[in-house]
């Protein structure tokens, strides 16, 4: 039987991720805030207030925090680094990460992030989870189009 540890992630881990992540991931790096993935998964974990690694038998499947956007709001956007290993275990991951939002929403009142408009896997994902996920618009550092998603209260 497969072993599933979730754990708070060490730069290594996140370095490991990095190596490992899914093309759709990395493209929503690449346009949101340029092409370095090691540094943006360095950073995502140095910002977090709250931040998990999920792995399977010592392979991480994915990481995911939240980064707390004004100390004076109980406000922050929410991340999910994925790899390659998250698609072979849709339903383990589709089970934990809802697990995973609604124990976010209990400490925070809003969530927000955005995806690249051509990734719909994570689009139907996010949708699935009680994502409310808004039409694409121009974001980042290409102006690429990407989709602006909630969980909790509405701006």
């Amino acid at each position: 039987m497969a072993d599933y540890v979730y754990t708070t992630p060490t730069e290594s881990d996140m370095k490991e991720l990095a190596s490992m992540m899914r093309d759709e991931d990395r493209r929503e790096i690449i346009g949101a805030i340029g092409g370095n993935i090691e540094k943006a998964c360095l950073r995502s974990l140095r910002l977090s207030e709250c931040a998990y690694i999920c792995k399977r038998d010592g392979v991480p499947m994915a990481a995911f925090g939240v980064v707390r956007d004004n100390p004076f709001e109980n406000v922050g956007q929410i991340w999910m680094l994925a790899t390659t290993e998250t698609a072979k275990h849709k339903i383990y991951t589709g089970k934990w990460t809802l697990k995973g939002i609604r124990a976010f929403m209990k400490d925070w009142d809003y969530l927000y992030n955005y995806v690249d408009k051509g990734n719909d896997d994570t689009i139907k994902w996010l949708k699935w989870m009680g994502a409310k996920v808004y039409p694409p618009r121009p974001y980042g550092l290409y102006g690429n189009l990407y989709h602006k998603f909630t969980f909790g209260e509405s701006e």
